[in-house]
């Protein structure tokens, strides 16, 4: 893993590292040596962390001080879900990918920031925010792309991109590319 941690390690700059849930069932905290890096998370991620040996990996990440567990602002929050509703990506994100977003949000102003993450719909997003991700198991997405949000049966289009049901029929909305 040494040869992974030289792609973010760039010297005496200071690199915040925002792990979504696939870096800590990927153990990569444990594996991130680089003086220079700090390795943030939200208390969301915390919760879908299930499996006794990950359990035990970020447990002890947080004992030693290696893993900090920060919430983002409702005005972050707000900013990060304007955006995904506008590339129509807001339907397929849960509240921990928004929460996520928006601490590299957040701190994306102050220090160089890296998402650590497997999800696409999440590296959509950060790629519409302009934020770096690095994928742990995924190939990762490589161009930004945009989603229109319908009703499959009655073909209701969303303005908002944000409503879960159709207004008209109560189906549930989907998304195609737009």
């Amino acid at each position: 893993m040494r040869n992974e941690d030289s792609d973010l390690d760039n010297g005496e700059k200071k690199v915040i590292l925002v792990f979504d849930t696939a870096g800590f069932l990927a153990k990569y905290h444990l594996y991130v040596s680089a003086k220079n890096i700090e390795i943030y998370t939200v208390p969301r991620v915390l919760e879908e962390v299930k499996d006794r040996e990950s359990l035990n990996a970020l447990e002890a990440g947080l004992v030693v001080g290696r893993v900090k567990v920060f919430k983002p602002s409702q005005s972050s929050k707000k900013s990060v879900a304007e955006k995904a509703k506008a590339i129509g990506e807001y339907i397929s994100l849960t509240e921990t990918d928004l929460e996520v977003a928006a601490l590299a949000y957040e701190l994306k102003s102050t220090h160089e920031v890296v998402v650590i993450t497997d999800d696409y719909s999440l590296q959509n997003l950060l790629l519409s925010l302009g934020i770096p991700f690095k994928p742990l198991r995924t190939y990762g997405v490589k161009e930004l792309r945009t989603y229109l949000v319908y009703c499959k049966n009655c073909g209701y289009v969303s303005p908002s991109g944000e409503e879960l049901l159709c207004p008209i029929c109560g189906s549930r909305l989907t998304r195609k590319k737009h």
